[in-house]
């Protein structure tokens, strides 16, 4: 009887072990049952946070198999598009480039969800989102998305930005005067050039700012942004004894030219045909190529971001104009004089600003 009770406590032993490890097997599949039914607050908190970091603090990027030279907000081919970012470089966090801003809140070019869910919320659960952007100033709210639900929970995120604007230039009767534009023979075709020196812009300290990287906020890159020159006040530079008489004016070329660092002779700038009447308006209305009505006011050139692209960072750009007047006379003519500067000088050219913003975004 003595053996028989050993040999029951050995089988307890067994039996009890075998117990322990499938309870301890068992305990460690129960946390998996609740996946379904947590709550997801915290997630769409966390993505709300993330995508919030992605646009206000990185410039976006392109896939590799995309020309890196052409930034993803001038990539015609959204395909190219890796990744959404707003900001005007890595250096500068929370400040966005306006030119970023109106590709991503473009609806033609990009589809909501897919296009979003690709290039800023990443991930494969099926989130929806909303992503708005409130200028200081503005009523208008720029948003992309769902509208956000009012019965449930979602996550959100809100960041203060500051948008900072393209530069312009208006060429009118002071800088016509301060630059001696108007002392020229009484002919009836003047030449009329603008310069833009890419590489002093990139490159050279903004006013005070002593910064040589080329990626400060207020910093002009005529490669990216978009860029105005107006010409008003044509009047100004007629003959004293012309002024007020009846003249017919007309522009009947625009020609563009670079000249790399270095080099003494200009070479032609390409511009596609298509891209012509995307930038000359004359009188406040858009004329196609070549811009020949006549005008009595004015002209307004707005290059749109990326028209000067192809020009390289060490290139000065020059803008040729061919004013015809009739009867011959005295008119706007810097050929005996200099170009047009188009710089970091404030009477010159209105400079970048920074204006105050709040981007919100929210997912569930």
């Amino acid at each position: 009887m003595t053996d028989d009770a050993g040999a029951m406590s050995i089988d307890f032993l067994v039996g009890f072990t075998i117990f322990i490890l499938a309870f301890i097997w068992v305990a460690t599949m129960i946390p998996g049952l609740f996946l379904g039914i947590q709550s997801h607050t915290i997630d769409f908190d966390a993505v709300a946070y993330r995508t919030g970091v992605i646009l206000v603090e990185d410039p976006g990027d392109v896939n590799p198999s995309a020309d890196a030279s052409i930034p993803w907000e001038l990539q015609k081919n959204k395909l190219n598009i890796a990744r959404f970012g707003l900001a005007i470089a890595k250096d500068t966090p929370n400040i966005l480039d306006v030119g970023k801003v109106d590709r991503f809140f473009n609806t033609v070019d990009f589809t909501y969800p897919a296009d979003y869910q690709k290039r800023a919320i990443f991930g494969d659960f099926p989130y929806r989102f909303n992503i708005s952007l409130q200028e200081t100033g503005k009523d208008t709210l720029r948003s992309v998305g769902d509208v956000v639900p009012e019965y449930y929970q979602y996550g959100s995120i809100r960041r203060a930005v500051k948008i900072r604007s393209g530069s312009n230039a208006t060429i009118g009767k002071t800088l016509i005067e301060a630059y001696d534009f108007n002392n020229t023979e009484d002919v009836q075709n003047h030449r009329f050039s603008i310069k833009i020196n890419t590489s002093s812009l990139l490159f050279d300290d903004v006013g005070s700012l002593k910064r040589p990287t080329g990626d400060a906020a207020y910093r002009i890159n005529p490669l990216r942004d978009r860029i105005i020159i107006n010409i008003t006040d044509v009047e100004e530079s007629r003959a004293p004894d012309k002024k007020g008489s009846l003249l017919t004016m007309s522009v009947s070329n625009v020609q563009f030219y670079t000249r790399s660092y270095g080099k003494s002779t200009l070479d032609p700038f390409v511009i596609p045909a298509a891209s012509y009447s995307n930038f000359l308006y004359l009188d406040g209305e858009t004329k196609s190529t070549p811009p020949t009505p006549p005008f009595s006011n004015g002209i307004s050139m707005v290059f749109e971001p990326g028209f000067f692209l192809a020009a390289g960072t060490d290139d000065t750009i020059f803008i040729n104009l061919t004013f015809e007047v009739v009867p011959e006379q005295q008119f706007l003519n810097n050929t005996h004089t200099e170009p047009f500067p188009y710089d970091y000088n404030k009477v010159n050219v209105t400079q970048p600003e920074l204006t105050d913003a709040v981007m919100e975004v929210a997912v569930w």
